[in-house]
Order: C-alpha cells, then sequence, then structure tokens
C-alpha cells in the first residue's frame, strides 16, 4: 500500500460541492489514446472510486487535501486499486445534491521498479533567445521580458537539480555585465553561480541562422559571431563546460546551413518544434536520424516532440496539471517506443517550448518530482554526444535557398568600413567594441528593423574620420631640387587616431612610402614628408587622407601649391662664396676710403 494526497482547489462554482469524488479509469494503452483522453476526445472506463465528504476534508490554505491510498493489484474500499503498471487517467469531481458542479482530469503512473534495462535519455532544453540588449544610440540596455527571462531560468537551475540541456545568449550575458542597474549585477552573479554547475551548449553570440547566413554568402561573419559567443561564455563563466559539437535550432536548416555548421566542428543538430519542417518530420520524433550532405559528411539529427512542446507553451495557463501531462506523455511515449523494437541508445525524446524559452517554474517543478527517481527514464543534459550513424532513420535537408535580407547587403559594406576604420583607432579604443555590438545587433535574426542601428554605427564612425583635420595652411616655396613638406594635421578627438598621408603631383616626386602617422589627441602633429622637385615653377600637390590601409579617404582630396625656384635654391656651397665675396668687397670699399682719407707725405729739402 502506498500512501499519497491530491491536492485541490475549488472553483467558486464549486465551493457549495458537499462530496468529492477521485475516479480511477483503465490504463491508457498508447500514447495516442492519452492525448484523445486529455483533450476531452475519449472516455475511459472508470475501474474505481473513492469519495469524500468535504466537510470532513483537512485544509491547505485555500486547497482541500485528499488523501488516498493506493493498493497495487489489491483491492481496497479505501483506496485505488492499480492492478497493473502503466498510465492511469483519474478524473476528480466536485457534487453536491444537485449534481456535477466541477471536474477535471490528471493521470497517475505505476512503474515497474525492476525495469530499469531499457532507459529512455529525456532532456528538458531551455534555449533563451532576445534581441540584443544593444540600443541605436550606443548604449544598453537590458529589458524587463529579457530579465524576467533569465530570473526565470535561474530559479529554474536552482530547483531542478536533475541535468538541464541550456543554451544561453552570451549577448545577454555581457550586457548585463554592461548595464548600470544594481539588480542586473546581482543577476549576473547568481547566473554565473548556477551556470558554473551545468554544460552550456555552443551558441552564437546573437541569434543567427546558418542557413540564412550560408545561402546569402556570410559565412565568415556567421564563424566569428559563434567565436565571439564561446569566447564570452568562457570569460564570463570561466567554469562552465561547453558542448561544441551541437547545435540547437530554432530555424529549418537547410543543406548549406547543415554544412555552414559542419566547417565549424557541429555535427548533431537539435531542431525545435518551430524549426521542423515537412522533410523532417517522422513518426516518432524521438527517434535520432542522420543527414547526409554533398561531402558525403553525416550529421546527426534531434527534434523536440511537438504535442509536448504545445503543452508547454501553455504552462502558465495551469502549471501543475502541465507538469503532470508532460510527465505522463513522456512514460506513455516509453511504453510506444520500446514496443516498436528501436534500440535505446537511438532515441532521445526532447521536452521543450516551440521557441526554447524556459516553461513555467512550477511546471518543470511538478515534471523534476515526477519523473526524477523514475526507473527507465534517464534524464539528460545532451552533453553525450549522438555520434552521426547511417543506420538510423534518414532525413534529408532541404535545398531551398533562402532569399538575401535587405538588411545584409548593408551589413557587407558595413563591415568593410568597420574594418578599414579600426585600423585608426588604439587597441584598447572603446569603440572597437561598440563597433562590433552594432554589426552583431545588425545581423542577429531578433532584429527586424536594423535601420536605427546601421544610423547609429555610421554616426560613431563619423566621429572618427572627421576628426581629422587637413592643413591650414595650403602654399609652400621649395629651395631645392631635394625638400621637405611640412604639414599640420590636427585630431579633435578625445583619443589618438591613425592615418595615412598621401601625397601626389605631376611635377614632383615623392621617394618614400606614405607615411602612416599617429595624431596624438585633440593636438596638432607635423609631418614631414620628402620631395624630389622634377621640374621649377608652380606644382600642384593633391593630398588625400587616408585609413592606414588606404581603403576609406577621411577627408575629400585637398589642392596644394608648392613654388620651386632653383636659383632661391642653389644650397648653403653658393650662398657661402656670395657672402665671401660680399665680405670681401666690402673690405676693399673700406681700404679705397681709407687712402682716399689720408694726406700726401710732406717733403723737406735740407
Amino acid at each position: 500500500f502506498i500512501s499519497s494526497e491530491f491536492v485541490i482547489t475549488l472553483p467558486p462554482v464549486a465551493a457549495r460541492a458537499t462530496t468529492i469524488d477521485i475516479s480511477l479509469h483503465r490504463r491508457v494503452n498508447s500514447r495516442d489514446s492519452l492525448q484523445a483522453i486529455s483533450q476531452g476526445g475519449l472516455t475511459p472506463k472508470m475501474i474505481d472510486t473513492v469519495t469524500y465528504n468535504t466537510s470532513a476534508l483537512l485544509t491547505r490554505g485555500d486547497d482541500l487535501v485528499l488523501p488516498i491510498l493506493l493498493s497495487p493489484g489489491q483491492a481496497a474500499t479505501a483506496g485505488l486499486d492499480l492492478k497493473a503498471y502503466g498510465v492511469f487517467p483519474v478524473s476528480i469531481t466536485a457534487r453536491d445534491s444537485s449534481g456535477t458542479l466541477a471536474s477535471t482530469l490528471t493521470f497517475i503512473a505505476r512503474v515497474d521498479p525492476a525495469d530499469t534495462s531499457q532507459s529512455l535519455t529525456t532532456a528538458l532544453v531551455i534555449a533563451e533567445q532576445a534581441p540584443p540588449s544593444l540600443q541605436p544610440d550606443g548604449t544598453t540596455l537590458v529589458s524587463k521580458e529579457t530579465r524576467s527571462a533569465l530570473q526565470r531560468l535561474l530559479e529554474i537551475m536552482n530547483s531542478f537539480q536533475a541535468p538541464l540541456a541550456i543554451s544561453i545568449q552570451p549577448e545577454t550575458l555581457a550586457s548585463l555585465a554592461l548595464s548600470d542597474d544594481s539588480g542586473d549585477a546581482t543577476l549576473l552573479a547568481d547566473l554565473q553561480t548556477a551556470l558554473a554547475k551545468r554544460r552550456l551548449i555552443t551558441n552564437t553570440y546573437v541569434p543567427m541562422n546558418p542557413s540564412l547566413s550560408a545561402d546569402n554568402k556570410q559565412n565568415t561573419l556567421f564563424e566569428r559571431q559563434q567565436k565571439r559567443g564561446v569566447d564570452e561564455l568562457q570569460k564570463t563563466i570561466p567554469s562552465a563546460v561547453i558542448s561544441n559539437s551541437l547545435w540547437i535550432s530554432h530555424h529549418a536548416i537547410t543543406r548549406s546551413g547543415a554544412a555552414l555548421l559542419g566547417s565549424l566542428g557541429i555535427d548533431s543538430i537539435l531542431l525545435l518544434a518551430q524549426a521542423q519542417d515537412g522533410a523532417l518530420r517522422m513518426r516518432e520524433s524521438a527517434t535520432i536520424a542522420h543527414g547526409r550532405l554533398a561531402d558525403n559528411s553525416l550529421f546527426s539529427v534531434r527534434r523536440a516532440d511537438s504535442a509536448i512542446s504545445t503543452l508547454l507553451d501553455g504552462s502558465t495557463t495551469n502549471p501543475v496539471r502541465t507538469g503532470i501531462l508532460v510527465a505522463a506523455e513522456v512514460l506513455a511515449a516509453r511504453r510506444d517506443l520500446l514496443a516498436d523494437a528501436t534500440p535505446v541508445q537511438d532515441l532521445a525524446l526532447i521536452l521543450a517550448t516551440t521557441t526554447g524559452a524556459a516553461p513555467d517554474l512550477q511546471t518543470v517543478a511538478t515534471l523534476a518530482t515526477a519523473l526524477g527517481s523514475v526507473p527507465g527514464i534517464t534524464l539528460s543534459d545532451l552533453s553525450t554526444r549522438a555520434a552521426p550513424l547511417s543506420t538510423t532513420p534518414s532525413v534529408v535537408f532541404s535545398s531551398k535557398v533562402l532569399p538575401r535580407a535587405s538588411k545584409l547587403s548593408s551589413l557587407d559594406e558595413l563591415i568593410t568600413q568597420q574594418i578599414s576604420l579600426t585600423t585608426m583607432l588604439d587597441a584598447v579604443d572603446p569603440r572597437i567594441q561598440l563597433w562590433d555590438n552594432y554589426i552583431s545587433t545588425i545581423s542577429a535574426t531578433t532584429v527586424k528593423a536594423s535601420n536605427p542601428y546601421i544610423s547609429g554605427l555610421r554616426a560613431s564612425q563619423r566621429e572618427v574620420t572627421s576628426a581629422v583635420s587637413r592643413p591650414s595652411r595650403n602654399k609652400f616655396t621649395l629651395g631645392s631640387t631635394k625638400a621637405d613638406i611640412r604639414l599640420q594635421l590636427r585630431n579633435g578627438s578625445t583619443s589618438p587616431l591613425t592615418v595615412r598621408v598621401v601625397l601626389s603631383s605631376p611635377k614632383l616626386k615623392f621617394p618614400d612610402e606614405p607615411p602612416v602617422i599617429v595624431l596624438a589627441a585633440q593636438s596638432t602633429t607635423e609631418v614631414v614628408v620628402r620631395t624630389v622637385v622634377r621640374s621649377k615653377g608652380v606644382s600642384n600637390i593633391i593630398l588625400r587622407l587616408t585609413t592606414p590601409d588606404g581603403k576609406i579617404e577621411l577627408t575629400s582630396p585637398t589642392l596644394l601649391t608648392a613654388r620651386v625656384n632653383l636659383l632661391a635654391g642653389l644650397g648653403q656651397p653658393i650662398s657661402l662664396v656670395m657672402l665671401i665675396g660680399l665680405l670681401l668687397w666690402w673690405a676693399l670699399s673700406q681700404r679705397s676710403a681709407r687712402r682716399a682719407k689720408t694726406p700726401p707725405p710732406t717733403t723737406t729739402v735740407l
């Protein structure tokens, strides 16, 4: 005999109930029958009933406590007789003298404790996604919705001690670290503590669709976002173990998308319910399948159970009942799967909402209680690699090419400009990180209105390019065949900037490579450029200031004028000869003047 209890809350319409019946119905013989019963499409045969007088029941707050004695295989008037192992529907009905006032349906399972040889791997998956926290003006703001989702995930991790399969957006963790809200700092610290005990599944820094990236030639960007995501997780949660071979997909996967994932060392895909297309649907979603790429390489393919996803989507409406229904689905699914004689190592029952968001905390707690110690069910975090095997059922990835999103055209240009302009900045300049954040946000699949972010990025870049001023002096005199041109360039920003100075002229030659100069912050820097004169007269010089790699001009070309006077520039030797000649002339002139003033000598006759 097993003593248990049902705790129920009577709705207002049943407040006057005088009796409550707990009725046991015939065991369900398949998962299809369970679903038909839970949806009200099938009424199973009643096999036992226990009736309670409401006046004699204990209360727990606003709830009524119905003690129940379960007597497996031994009929007893005080309890319910479970004659076999399996899942049994249980109806609870509140009545008064006029009849039924309210009723509900739940399930109870009797499990064989010795049935442990065929344990079904079952994983509760939480894969949170959210719009990036970067704002168009470059500030960071964690939304209430994102904060609420993270708090719910934290509570689940703290209460659900069994393994969980978790994928968290690295950009969200980075945003918590940048937030000015003290509550976000506390939330991040708590997440770091909880996640350090878990295994995390790899993810890109912001949500991205590998198929869309591959079809639009954005492989490099996707790879960079994946590496940044791993780096951010390792920085924020250094003790966490990261699974790099599995990808949780929020979007349908095409052949090109799978090939892109494969190039990054990923050989296993878990498709959430929203990512499953017609080509990948099979009768049993718990069966691990395989897909083959053009190069003959294999991918293992797991799929979230779509029926359970639908249940979990509505978990906030009646969280406890949802948890019980999901647990019943799991046990019924195990019975059906083992009856099909599919090797248990080729099975994985995935529990997740349609989008991957965390279900209600009470639902998860109910699941943990119902399945935590059930023999034949192994809760998993999917850390065990599902090697792709050709012996498993085959699925075909779609060959459809996804249309090019309009923002991707702008993204190509923005990335090219970002790479070039970054060469102007000091390695610790915060704008490097800011520009990376803009690019990430624009490329995120959770951002639909990308134009404000594109404008924000360009405005930040203009602050750099407009800080460099052209020289105010634009006329020079060159007095020799080899001379220096001295330019005064100003940097008006608060950070040092590196520029390339390019001079060109039809009458002058510049023998050295264009100099790359670091302009000190809020200062004027003199730049000296050697030149060789080809001919005398007036020469036009074009000055171009560019990024160090020469790909972007920072200002419009500037016209300089150089007057070349070779006579005036005979050099120091000629000047010295002229000076000596001048001195000699002056000396001779002085001597002649003295002679003219001296009287002739007097002659005396003796």
